[in-house]
């Protein structure tokens, strides 16, 4: 069995997490061994940046966005030495469209070549007024990017950063179409 990456990634309330575990349910089904990490993750790093990003204010966005490159780094390293099986990552590339316009394509290159490229990279694309809703029924505290503008800005960084290497799939509306998308996709790339 070889090491495999997928990336699920996208705005805040877009499903990622959903879409993930959904994943992870069918590769093990049919007897992969799967590890799926969401980033901030429970460790050291991804604790202090989910901290930081129920703050406000230019400091917490820095480090909101260090701790979350330190955390995605402790998982790649993870990922690395695991030797076989499927690893999932919910937030990973996209991380950077929540930096300031001008630097997120710097940022993206740089992890982009950085980082181990997924075998399958995820944009699930939402409408930022369908994410905003999504975030209000959870019920939890909002994090500085899950205001309205934000999630647009956001989207629309996004938006240009993904490329060909990406699968896009549209979940702004509720239901099984998007993650019958998702699953022809696996079965397109002969993952499952």
């Amino acid at each position: 069995m070889r090491l495999r990456l997928i990336v699920v990634d996208g705005l805040d309330g877009c499903g990622k997490d959903t879409h993930a575990q959904r994943i992870r349910g069918l590769l093990e089904q049919s007897g992969e061994r799967v590890m799926l990490v969401s980033h901030p993750s429970r460790g050291t790093f991804g604790r202090m940046s989910k901290r930081s990003l129920e703050r406000s204010g230019g400091a917490a966005r820095l480090f909101a966005t260090l701790f979350f490159a330190a955390d995605v780094l402790m998982s790649v390293r993870r990922y690395a030495s695991r030797g076989s099986g499927t690893t999932i990552f919910v937030r990973y590339l996209l991380g950077t469209a929540y930096l300031p316009e001008s630097l997120a394509p710097i940022g993206y290159r740089l992890f982009r070549n950085l980082l181990p490229f997924p075998h399958l990279a995820l944009f699930i694309d939402i409408e930022p007024e369908v994410a905003a809703r999504r975030i209000a029924d959870r019920g939890h505290m909002p994090e500085m990017f899950e205001t309205q503008e934000r999630l647009e800005s956001v989207r629309r960084i996004a938006k240009k950063l993904v490329s060909h290497e990406w699968v896009t799939i549209d979940n702004s509306e509720d239901g099984e179409r998007p993650f019958q998308e998702v699953e022809r996709v696996l079965r397109e790339r002969s993952i499952l």
